[in-house]
């Protein structure tokens, strides 16, 4: 329970508190909106962990991706379900566990995904003014100009990735997620 309550806060501090409609706040008070249009086609498993403030926290997440939308859940190791998101038809359906809906904003899920795989020039509907989207290989880096808010990198060169890390430097936040080998379930 208390790694559900570290997700809850990263999560919570990440986002500052969400925009009317279907953006969010990311770090360093940057806005991102949800595109809507076909989605990448990916399905996957993964480990991730989650480091905010000297905590560390372990889940697994399962993600679908393709022309029906967007499906992510959060699960303990256990298999417990935490956290559950989709966006379908430009609507968002999230799944929270008791008491986070007014504290967690499900889109920032979505948003976090959208940011590290939809094609960039999507990417860049999203943004606010302010911010600029650099594509660099195996990452792309979210800036406001004099500060990066948010890095993602990645390895391997097709969806899903092999490992897919968000780090936010105003935050003190790293998500490092790793696709669960069949060796990895076992």
């Amino acid at each position: 329970m208390k790694q559900l309550w570290v997700l809850m806060s990263v999560l919570l501090l990440a986002a500052c508190g969400g925009d009317a409609g279907n953006c969010v706040r990311l770090s360093g008070g940057a806005k991102y909106c949800l595109v809507d249009g076909p989605a990448p086609q990916f399905e996957t498993e993964q480990t991730a962990t989650v480091t905010y403030a000297g905590n560390t926290m372990h889940m697994l997440t399962r993600i679908r991706s393709g022309k029906d939308g967007l499906h992510f859940a959060g699960v303990t190791p256990l298999g417990q379900t935490l956290i559950q998101v989709s966006w379908e038809n430009n609507v968002l359906h999230a799944q929270l566990p008791p008491g986070a809906g007014d504290r967690l904003d499900g889109a920032l899920f979505v948003a976090l995904l959208q940011l590290a795989v939809w094609p960039a020039e999507r990417v860049r509907e999203g943004l606010s003014n302010r911010l600029t989207l650099i594509e660099q290989s195996g990452r792309r880096i979210i800036s406001d100009g004099d500060r990066t808010l948010l890095t993602i990198s990645w390895e391997g060169t097709t969806l899903p990735y092999d490992r897919l890390r968000f780090e936010a430097p105003a935050s003190h936040l790293l998500i490092d997620a790793r696709v669960l080998n069949e060796a990895d379930a076992s």
